[in-house]
């Protein structure tokens, strides 16, 4: 077993890092989880992947949850399904015990984690609990009675069994002492970093503004949901008010056209793609704020991204966000049923002021440079789990 030595002298650990899908692999959950493994592992711990799990039963529930979907209001999670959560955990549990780890970790793994072999401690990272997310997130609307049921005990019972907890926003770390009646002393707010392969340097992204209009990017993959719609409507009442504005929307594509002067729609780029990644990395160093009016978010990751290249944010306070964005430091918090006119307003004041803009993009970068990064992440919680 690795006995390396970490930052502190103290031994490093042999870590299970088990997830329900490939979380070596930087294309499952956007590469958070491969990026928390590879911080846990740039500390000196010597992680293991276990995954992804097998349900063989899965793609049936899939096909099913579907079907109800289309014919019925309420639907079932696949995830969540009896069956599904007896094969996803007993392959967990298996896996664990061949493994013999010291410390197992699993993010997002309340499917599973419930059941990890009694002696092993164990660590669970989420954005958010199933009380905050039944009826808000898009996943967890219309939820059948069973499904809400099974969700709700498999959460109950992974944060009893778990000996740390890890959340990146108190709005969640809240909800599991609140509701699910967690030990405060075992529950953690460490924020989440940016999902970069490589972070821009401060000396590119800061400096001079390059001349030109109210730059405008939004990054996401449901136009519904990340409020693109909104974002067209902001953008339309800034040209009115005068304020010359460019709208880029990356990443999504309308349910219908739209056609507006000012607006550009670049339906994906893909990060692992070196020449795509470059052309992303040169949105978030042209645009003057990063515009999200999210309508349901844990913590969205584009929000350290876009700090990382400090671009001020002007987002929807709702959900986890309010805990990503820090009000005039790295943006700006408009209410949950801000408008159109809320949002113009927001960004044509700070525009119109030169000095303040440039104070934010440093102070964006700033907070990427202090806590909005994988680095910082990794290294608090090799040391909390060197407590265990």
């Amino acid at each position: 077993m690795n006995r390396n030595h970490i930052s502190g002298g103290q031994a490093a650990r042999r870590i299970a890092f088990v997830t329900i899908g490939d979380g070596s692999n930087v294309r499952f959950w956007s590469g958070t989880p491969f990026h928390m493994s590879q911080s846990l592992a740039n500390e000196g711990n010597d992680i293991v992947h276990v995954g992804p799990l097998s349900a063989p039963v899965l793609p049936f529930y899939k096909a099913y949850s579907k079907l109800l979907r289309t014919f019925r209001r309420r639907s079932l999670s696949p995830f969540q399904a009896a069956s599904v959560v007896a094969q996803y955990s007993a392959d967990a549990a298996r896996k664990i015990r061949a493994l013999a780890p010291d410390v197992v970790f699993a993010p997002a793994g309340s499917t599973f984690a419930w059941n990890v072999p009694a002696g092993v401690p164990l660590v669970y990272a989420s954005d958010a609990t199933f009380r905050l997310i039944e009826d808000y997130h898009p996943n967890y609307r219309n939820l059948s009675r069973t499904a809400r049921e099974t969700s709700e005990r498999l959460e109950r019972d992974t944060i009893a069994r778990a000996d740390l907890i890890l959340y990146p926003s108190q709005w969640a770390a809240e909800s599991a002492v609140r509701d699910y009646g967690a030990d405060p002393a075992r529950v953690h707010v460490v924020p989440w970093g940016a999902n970069l392969k490589e972070a821009p340097s401060r000396d590119s992204i800061l400096g001079t503004r390059k001349p030109g209009p109210c730059r405008l990017l939004l990054i996401g993959v449901n136009w519904g949901e990340k409020g693109a719609d909104t974002a067209v409507e902001t953008l339309v009442e800034l040209r009115a008010r005068g304020v010359e504005t460019e709208l880029v929307i990356c990443g999504c594509t309308p349910p219908k056209p739209v056609s507006q002067e000012g607006l550009t729609i670049i339906p994906y780029l893909d990060k692992n793609d070196r020449e795509q990644r470059d052309r992303m990395a040169q949105l978030y160093r042209d645009a003057d704020f990063f515009l999200l009016p999210t309508r349901a978010d844990c913590n969205p990751m584009v929000l350290c991204e876009a700090a990382a290249h400090g671009l001020p944010s002007v987002v929807r306070a709702t959900g986890g966000v309010p805990y990503a964005v820090h009000e005039g430091e790295t943006g700006i918090l408009v209410p949950p049923n801000a408008t159109k006119v809320d949002y113009a307003a927001a960004i044509s004041e700070i525009f119109a002021n030169p000095e303040r803009l440039e104070r934010m993009r440093q102070s964006s970068r700033d907070a990427f440079e202090t806590r909005l990064n994988w680095q910082v992440w990794g290294r608090r919680v090799s040391k909390l789990i060197q407590s265990l």
